[in-house]
């Protein structure tokens, strides 16, 4: 058995730091599970799931949403209220750090459970960002 800390470590990448926070119950009562960066010097959470394959064994992973500034507000959609807005060049860092603690988490003896596989179930590689699973500033002119 490995070091089940290192499942929930900081990972540090020069766009910022990501981590693996575990589970919960969504603000909708769903179980969600839960990311967090560090952009700015302020850790914001996001939610990502398992998106399954037709065969319902095979998986990507989704990222649903993300700019959330409380942990207790995830499972809802992202609203101005308690997300925050981000820039394009933001969002992408937001995505490759996700994309770059993939690796890393398939790498621990103790894996999170968004990438662990079971016998006929396996990741395969791809993660997938849900239209609005971010607020972009007003300064980007879209959303």
């Amino acid at each position: 058995m490995g070091d089940y800390d290192d499942t929930f470590e900081w990972i540090d990448f020069p766009q910022g730091q990501v981590r693996y926070a575990g589970g919960s119950k969504g603000r909708d009562e769903p179980p969600i599970t839960i990311f967090s960066v560090v952009l700015k010097g302020r850790v914001y959470y996001g939610e990502f799931r398992r998106w399954f394959l037709e065969n319902d064994n095979d998986y990507n992973i989704e990222v649903i949403s993300f700019g959330w500034l409380e942990r207790e507000w995830l499972g809802t959609e992202p609203n101005p209220m308690h997300c925050a807005q981000f820039s394009s060049r933001e969002l992408g860092d937001v995505q490759s750090l996700v994309c770059q603690a993939v690796p890393v988490w398939r790498s621990l003896e103790d894996r999170p459970s968004i990438v662990r596989e079971y016998g006929d179930s396996h990741f395969m590689g791809e993660v997938i960002f849900r239209n609005g699973w971010a607020l972009i500033s007003e300064e980007d002119g879209h959303r």
